[in-house]
């Protein structure tokens, strides 16, 4: 990235190179000096252990995250082509982690940061801003638009994996259920745990020992994803049509348009940032309550919170310029957390051992076949129900090929979409919770 004849725009957490550096030496000091403030944890599992401190764990988060996060941005054809923005931090987190570069201590804080609940205030933040930053009608149009793209996306995705099964030693049916539909099962969590129930169940075998392999497959249709997201937007935008600019309805006319960029993008008045903040996480919390309850609990408490998000948008029962502070929270997570979001999911959910030990060319054909067909079936009923192919094939289709929530996210970060995080995880759980009911009704025709 170049500013002005041959120097370099340098910027990460907001600091310039001779700013910034000083403080990375003092991170990097304390993490390989043995510095690291650190706190203990007791797990009934685990038992005992060590892990650094939130000051200590976010530091480097934001040090390193933030390195690797504007080095994707930085270099050529990986920036606009591979989603190196995106790539960077989450390889190369999980790189150094392979490497043995971050000390266990760390590697706990990581852990602790990330499953103790920073990757779910994020994605409220993201998700309610999200919903909220929408034209209403927009939103209505869209919503009542969305569901063909998926069908059409899950249609496509089972037809391209029967036909890679065939071309490899898999055959049909195992590349169709045991490498395909681990991908778009909702999830690590559906790869892991649901799919290895299901087949279990309908076999009357213990498949639960798959799960490994299974969240294998979900991890290489992740980064299949990314890739794909990342060359479509700059394949697409030169193509008349096919990319709606951030913009998923293709009916939005100008004034809507306008009167979206009239809202601005944050506030001088930190007050209104906390109340988005406060307005966010009490509208996950709300979801999450319906999603735990006996009559409504059938439904995943994230979809609950878009489902509230969506209402409390569409009829104005909270005023514009009380939902708008949700704008501000939603640009505070884009902007100043992301780098070192991706940079922790690098270190806690992307084994690069796990990743080789299943690889093989056949797996990554039948994979590969699969996000295509998603992507493009996504994209072909999409533009069919009035909805850009691009935003409906990532949205859709790339975000159903993934490993769940922090898949959305770097799929999004790829293709500079995350205004769309609303419709990404729709396709992670409903998408998901379709595709498992494809299966049930396979399998037995299968086997």
């Amino acid at each position: 990235m170049k500013n002005g004849v041959g120097t370099i725009d340098f910027k990460v957490c907001g600091l310039k190179a001779k700013y910034f550096f000083p403080f990375f030496l003092i991170v990097m000091l304390s993490t390989y000096g043995g510095f690291l403030p650190t706190v203990k944890i007791y797990s009934n599992d685990a038992g005992t252990y060590m892990a650094v401190s939130f000051i200590g764990t976010v530091a480097f988060l934001m040090a390193v995250g933030g390195i690797f996060f504007w080095l994707g941005n930085t270099i050529p054809i990986v920036n606009n082509y591979l989603g190196g923005a995106c790539l960077l931090p989450l390889f190369g987190a999980s790189l150094m982690n392979y490497l043995g570069l971050i000390p266990e201590t760390l590697q706990n804080g990581a852990k602790v940061l990330m499953k103790g609940g920073f990757q779910d205030m994020y994605i409220a933040m993201l998700l309610i801003g999200s919903v909220l930053v929408m034209n209403r009608k927009v939103l209505l149009g869209a919503t009542a638009r969305y569901l063909p793209a998926i069908i059409g996306s899950q249609v496509f995705a089972l037809g391209t994996r029967l036909i890679g099964g065939s071309l490899t030693s898999f055959g049909a049916v195992e590349g169709l259920f045991h490498v395909g539909a681990p991908c778009m099962s909702g999830g690590s969590a559906g790869a892991m745990t649901t799919l290895p129930a299901l087949y279990s169940a309908i076999s009357g075998e213990d498949m639960t020992g798959l799960a490994g392999q299974f969240l294998c497959y979900a991890s290489i249709a992740n980064v299949l994803a990314v890739l794909l997201a990342a060359t479509g937007s700059a394949v697409t935008a030169k193509i008349p049509g096919m990319n709606g600019g951030s913009n998923i309805l293709i009916s939005q006319n100008a004034e809507t348009v306008r009167e979206e960029e009239k809202r601005p993008g944050t506030s001088s008045d930190y007050a209104r940032l906390g109340g988005g903040i406060f307005l966010s996480l009490c509208i996950y919390l709300l979801g999450d309550i319906l999603g735990k309850l006996p009559v409504t609990g059938h439904i995943a408490g994230l979809a609950w919170a878009i489902i509230i998000a969506i209402i409390v948008k569409c009829s104005g029962i909270i005023p514009d310029e009380v939902s708008d502070n949700c704008v501000y929270s939603m640009n505070f997570a884009l902007k100043a957390l992301l780098p070192m979001l991706i940079a922790g999911i690098g270190i806690c959910s992307l084994n690069i051992t796990d990743l080789t030990k299943f690889f093989s060319p056949a797996v990554f054909l039948v994979i590969l076949l699969g996000v295509l067909g998603a992507f493009i079936g996504a994209m072909l009923f999409g533009r069919l129900a009035g909805l850009y192919p691009y935003e409906a094939g990532v949205t859709a289709g790339l975000c159903c090929c993934n490993i769940g929530g922090s898949g959305d996210i770097a799929v999004l970060t790829a293709a500079n979409r995350m205004n769309l995080l609303a419709f990404a995880s729709i396709s992670t759980r409903i998408g998901g919770a379709l595709m498992v009911v494809w299966i049930g009704l396979l399998y037995p025709l299968f086997h």
